[in-house]
């Protein structure tokens, strides 16, 4: 039932397919920032098509690869008004398989993450191991601008949760944890954040994540709970937050017991165990 059920959230939040291919990149544009990207091979022929709408191609050894959000209705109703061949089990059996085949997939970070400020010889001074970790932010009710990464309300309550931590967040810019765990956010409350922007400040921007950073052992575990609380925040609000969207946050392992280090502000964050 929870599957199914985030299913049909997903399919409310991105609204009904397009009928014609005017207006498309602004609706993949839309769709990747509620999703994350799957990696399929594609034909010589389609490169053009899909770079003209937004996907991102590369190309190597001859063959072709894009970069599409992960759903499989969406992918089959973009090649058809591109005039594509037709995928031929679905474009669900395609991304399910390419998902499965890649190396331990729950454990890639997120390709989007908090701005890296803190660099390694930095942490290392003030007495953390330059050895970078991404922690998971899930964050509701938000989109992403492609052209510079800024980061900006869907309309509704902008939410957020690092899984890692199993707690909420009650700021983003900069990133601040609460002092509860999920399980007591029904008694404690659950915070609302709030995203910069507007004529004086301007939004918060995300970057590509750090190949160096690395997801911590236990982050699939930790997302899949947190988005399990997000389901059942759907089912309690009026105002239901719409997909999550995640966010690695990047952080310093101590060299010792103790805890990490904000890459974010420099700041020590509450104990952790990253491994």
């Amino acid at each position: 039932m929870t599957e199914t059920l985030a299913v049909l959230r997903h399919q409310r939040a991105r609204g009904p397919l397009p009928l014609h291919r005017d207006g498309l990149p602004a609706w993949l544009t839309a769709l990747s920032g509620q999703l994350p990207a799957v990696r399929i091979e594609i034909a010589a022929g389609a490169v053009s098509p899909l770079r003209a709408v937004g996907i991102v191609v590369e190309e190597s050894e001859g063959k072709a690869f894009a970069r599409v959000p992960a759903d499989g209705d969406a992918l089959d109703r973009l090649f058809a008004l591109l005039g594509l061949p037709r995928i031929p089990a679905g474009g669900a059996a395609l991304l399910l398989a390419e998902m499965e085949k890649a190396p331990d997939a729950s454990r890639v970070p997120p390709r989007l993450s908090l701005p890296l400020r803190i660099q390694p010889a930095k942490a290392c001074a003030l007495g953390w191991s330059s050895e970078l970790f991404t922690l998971t932010v899930l964050v509701s009710n938000v989109s992403l601008r492609e052209d510079d990464g800024a980061l900006l309300p869907r309309g509704g309550p902008v939410v957020a949760v690092c899984a890692e931590y199993d707690r909420p967040l009650t700021s983003l810019n900069p990133p601040s944890v609460a002092s509860y765990a999920l399980r007591d956010a029904r008694a404690e409350g659950m915070p609302t954040v709030k995203l910069p922007g507007g004529l004086w400040r301007g939004p918060l921007r995300l970057e590509a994540t750090s190949r160096a950073g690395r997801a911590p052992r236990d982050r699939p575990g930790a997302v899949a709970r947190a988005g399990k609380f997000l389901d059942e925040l759907h089912a309690a609000w009026k105002q239901r937050p719409g997909p999550a969207m995640e966010i690695a946050w990047p952080v310093y392992r101590s060299e010792r017991d103790g805890p990490p280090l904000d890459a974010v502000v420099g700041k020590p964050l509450p104990e952790m165990q990253l491994r």
